[in-house]
């Protein structure tokens, strides 16, 4: 696994007690992320499967392949997942709930939507991605090709933040620039 730090991105001033590690993997079998989190407040209110998850506090994987088209994997804290495939933010297709189900998710915090928590919180975020799920490219994982970026978001929170591995260059938070991907 390589570890990540992950930095604050389009903040005027940077906030305190926000943290983001991602022990990252990926083999001919699944792709894995371990992410420690520690953040001012979090938010976690959807529970269902292609949910707007990046509204709460979220971490996500966006992977290609090179080819031209990108899948981005979006899990709340609890470990709610919305995932979609395409070659930019306005042309997505949403994976199927069946096929999403196949991603394991354990996250510290539970399953459970508990609202906003008004406080300091630390927690761990395990996600396994196997190679069924990238039915866009023969459920193959080409370790090889792999590019993307990796993102802690929390749109809606009492703490709004962006934070991304490599850095984007645009003037407002967006995650969907596949030109700012790099070799993971």
């Amino acid at each position: 696994m390589t570890l990540y730090f992950l930095k604050q991105r389009w903040a005027e001033k940077p906030l305190e007690n926000l943290e983001v590690t991602c022990d990252f993997a990926a083999t001919g079998e699944e792709i894995s992320a371990v992410f420690n989190i520690t953040e001012p407040s979090v938010k976690a209110e959807y529970s269902e499967i292609n949910s707007k998850v990046y509204e709460e506090s979220c971490a996500e994987l966006f992977l290609s392949f090179g080819s031209g088209s990108y899948y981005n994997f979006e899990i709340s804290c609890i470990g709610c997942v919305l995932a979609e495939h395409g070659k930019d933010r306005f042309n997505r297709v949403l994976l199927d709930p069946e096929t999403i189900e196949k991603i394991e998710v354990f996250s510290t915090l539970g399953s459970i939507p508990f609202g906003i928590k008004n406080e300091i919180t630390n927690y761990s975020l395990t996600v396994k991605i196997p190679k069924e799920v990238f039915i866009f490219d023969g459920g193959r994982i080409d370790t090889m090709s792999l590019i993307g970026n990796i993102y802690k978001c929390a749109d809606k929170s009492p703490t709004p933040h962006y934070m991304t591995l490599f850095e984007i260059k645009s003037e407002r938070p967006d995650f969907h620039r596949p030109e700012f991907f790099k070799k993971l």
